[in-house]
């Protein structure tokens, strides 16, 4: 190999280290900022919706929206502004983690708030022992950063998946690579997937399954962005 092309080899490789460094910290604060909302909505669930454990979260959210302005969009805008001006005067992060102490493990469980909280560096409640006999529905499983719409079911009698070996952080990515379409999945979260996949088997059907649900969905919504236009 001659020096010129040694050189641009090395500045190829320089500027893909940059590349992927700046990748990582947009993604990081990508992950912040969801969290940051994921929370706010179990706040606003937990103020305003007077959630109950034997109903579904639903109808919680709902009295909560109703309170809030009953669109989404601008109830989460309303409970930030609520949480921002209330004292003491400091980082929205540090009072969202007051708000998550006071809150039932139960609620923090249903809701997946450890992504969030994780992602934040936010200490959460520890579970409860009977919390272990519990879990998401398959519905609600993948709802984060969104609030679950369900109740907690008995957990049933069943072989460690992949998710259970994987950590919050390869949860946070994997979460993050099914809501986009397959297009704009990168060759290095395809390796990321490829890894999953030489967890276990059967994996791999399960992946492809998620992505070509989730390419459906988004198609979906393409075609309703432009029948309302």
């Amino acid at each position: 190999m001659s020096r010129s092309t040694l050189r641009r080899v090395r500045r190829l490789k320089a500027d893909h280290v940059h590349t992927m460094a700046e990748y990582e910290r947009r993604k990081n604060e990508r992950n912040k900022s969801l969290a940051v909302d994921h929370l706010l909505r179990i706040i606003a669930v937990f103020q305003y919706g007077d959630p109950r454990i034997d109903e579904p979260l639903a109808l919680a959210n709902r009295r909560a929206l109703s309170k809030l302005g009953d669109l989404e969009a601008v109830a989460l805008w309303r409970i930030r502004r609520i949480v921002e001006e209330e004292p003491p005067a400091g980082d929205i992060r540090s009072k969202i983690s007051a708000r998550v102490r006071q809150m039932p493990d139960l609620l923090l469980y249903l809701c997946a708030a450890f992504f969030s909280t994780s992602a934040l560096g936010i200490e959460a409640p520890p579970r409860r022992k009977n919390a272990s006999e519990l879990e998401l529905s398959q519905s609600d499983s993948k709802a984060w950063p969104f609030l679950p719409k369900g109740v907690l079911v008995p957990r049933g009698k069943r072989e460690r998946s992949f998710l259970d070996e994987m950590s919050v952080e390869e949860l946070l990515e994997y979460l993050d690579i099914l809501q986009r379409p397959e297009e704009k999945i990168t060759r290095r979260e395809r390796r990321f997937l490829d890894d999953i996949y030489a967890r276990g088997p059967g994996i791999g059907v399960f992946i492809t399954r998620a992505l070509e649900s989730k390419q459906q969905q988004h198609a979906t919504d393409n075609r309703d962005d432009r029948a309302g236009e």
